[in-house]
């Protein structure tokens, strides 16, 4: 194990997980088992996190570029003029107040 771990210093055969061998012929294998979805869903949840992590430090640096505003677009013209594009729904608002009045139309 000492001579494996002298060669590949990133793969420690003392971890628990791990088991090394020889088989008939001399030829060395690890054997690593691991705790399968479990595991794998966890290393999911915390690379989640770091992204967001990042994605908001992304957004503090760069004020006019943030990552998850899908319904922004930021470009310049050819003279370098810098522009914002802004698409969505629009103000909810109107409507929800023309259906109020509607509304107290049909009471009286």
């Amino acid at each position: 194990k000492g001579l494996y771990n002298e060669k590949y210093p990133l793969d420690h055969v003392d971890d628990v997980d791990r088991e090394v061998g020889y088989d008939i012929e001399g030829l060395l294998w690890v054997e690593n088992t691991g705790h399968g979805a479990e595991a794998r869903a966890l290393k999911m949840e915390e690379l989640l996190d770091l992204l967001e992590e990042v994605k908001g430090l992304y957004n503090e640096k760069y004020l006019l570029d943030h990552v998850d505003d899908v319904g922004c677009e930021i470009g310049s013209d050819a003279e370098g003029l810098l522009w914002v594009q802004r698409t969505g729904q629009g103000d909810v608002r109107p409507q929800a107040k023309a259906e109020e009045l509607q509304d107290l139309l049909q009471e009286v």
